[in-house]
């Protein structure tokens, strides 16, 4: 198993936008060690400061790369229909350097990890529900299993950790922090995306609150995406998004291992494209839509089946 996962994760290519966040936060990583050997930075910390670990059984690029294998996802139906996905595990020992980077935060038994949503600081501080605690960085590639069992163990460094107004704290919380020295702010939403089953699309779109709350809806090609290239599109027909939207909830929860027997290589300008949901609140869903009637949300994947769909793609060409 270890070997198999390692070769392919080494094939694995990482796009330009992983390369430069990562070289970003590095850069601010060392100008603040000398500070502090706490990594404080949220946005572009988190790449650098995150455990390396396996996603139920599978290494997983978070959010900038959609490049997970069928073998290693280790999603599976249960005997009563819904779409299980396993609880995060640390890699086998030998396996740390092939195993992707994840930012990640214990909480209340379950474990959160960064999300395909981002806020803009200038919105998150609207959002600020409870404070729930403090992170712990306690979480890195040497760690043992039993680091889960610390409530606010992360990956992250430390951080100030509060529920999201107007989202169930089992789903999503955030990290907020401002410091004083610098007075930059840096807010980031956290996700429960594992160890959860799925029987709908309603099951997790509903948590999202997209439905009657999006104020803009772009959208930009695979090429353009995967060169970080900020060349967007409008979406004309609001009524035909709304109408996909609403369709969301049908959706049915399905595997990798589906995409890829039907489509193959999707990752290109024909079938692929990135569909970025403003929200009122300041939130940014990023969806990935994919030709035929699949969408992703993170490593989450689902079909569509109704004609919306192929009005909605319409909408993208």
């Amino acid at each position: 198993m270890g070997s198999k996962l390692s070769s392919k994760m080494s094939q694995i290519p990482i796009p330009n936008e992983l390369h430069e966040r990562s070289k970003l936060g590095v850069a601010k990583a060392k100008s603040e060690m000398g500070k502090s050997r706490i990594l404080k930075s949220k946005n572009v910390i988190a790449l650098v400061a995150s455990i390396l670990i396996l996603f139920g059984s599978y290494g997983l690029i978070k959010n900038f790369n959609d490049s997970s294998t069928p073998e290693s996802q280790g999603a599976y139906f249960t005997e009563d229909g819904g779409l299980h996905i396993p609880a995060l595990q640390l890699p086998e020992k030998g396996e740390e350097k092939s195993m992707s980077m994840i930012g990640l935060i214990v909480y209340n038994g379950k474990i959160y990890t960064q999300t395909a949503t981002e806020i803009d600081v200038k919105d998150a501080v609207n959002l600020l529900g409870e404070k729930l605690g403090r992170t712990k960085g306690i979480i890195d590639e040497w760690s043992k299993q039993d680091a889960y069992a610390d409530e606010f163990a992360s990956s992250i460094g430390e951080s100030d950790v509060y529920t999201v107004k107007g989202y169930d704290k089992d789903f999503r919380i955030m990290t907020y922090d401002k410091y004083e020295d610098s007075g930059e702010v840096y807010a980031e939403f956290y996700e429960a995306l594992n160890g959860i089953t799925i029987y709908s699309g309603e099951d997790f779109f509903g948590k999202l609150n997209i439905a009657g709350n999006i104020v803009n809806a772009q959208y930009r090609t695979y090429s353009d995406w995967n060169h970080s290239i900020d060349n967007f599109f409008e979406i004309n027909d609001k009524k035909i998004l709304n109408s996909f939207i609403e369709e969301l909830n049908t959706t049915s929860p399905i595997t990798y291992e589906t995409i890829n027997e039907t489509l193959g290589n999707y990752r290109n300008d024909q079938q692929y494209r990135e569909l970025i949901l403003e929200l009122k609140d300041g939130s940014k869903v990023h969806l990935v839509i994919i030709k035929d009637g699949y969408i992703r949300y993170d490593h989450l994947y689902f079909k569509m089946e109704d004609e919306i769909f192929t009005q909605m793609w319409k909408q993208l060409e």
